[in-house]
């Protein structure tokens, strides 16, 4: 499938793969100042090796299982017309 309306992404840049966090989401390990991460197109990506570190319960099959896209939602949690 592909999702051409939504610019969330895993990226992966130089060896590296960053996980797309908005800022409300952000882990509460995050600091500005130890944490390898970016900000593009509003949102904050975070290296997976960082998030693994300060996590050792992260799943990455789950978290991109949640990845969702306004268009992926149940019609439940659709805002009414």
């Amino acid at each position: 499938m592909s999702y051409q309306k939504s610019s969330i992404q895993i990226l992966k840049l130089k060896n590296q793969t960053y996980l797309p966090f908005q800022l409300h989401q952000l882990p509460k390990w995050f600091n500005t100042s130890t944490t390898n991460y970016f900000n593009y197109k509003g949102y904050c990506y975070i290296s997976l090796t960082d998030i693994l570190k300060n996590n050792k319960f992260f799943n990455l099959q789950n978290f991109k299982d949640k990845l969702t896209f306004n268009n992926q939602l149940p019609q439940q949690y659709k805002t009414a017309k």
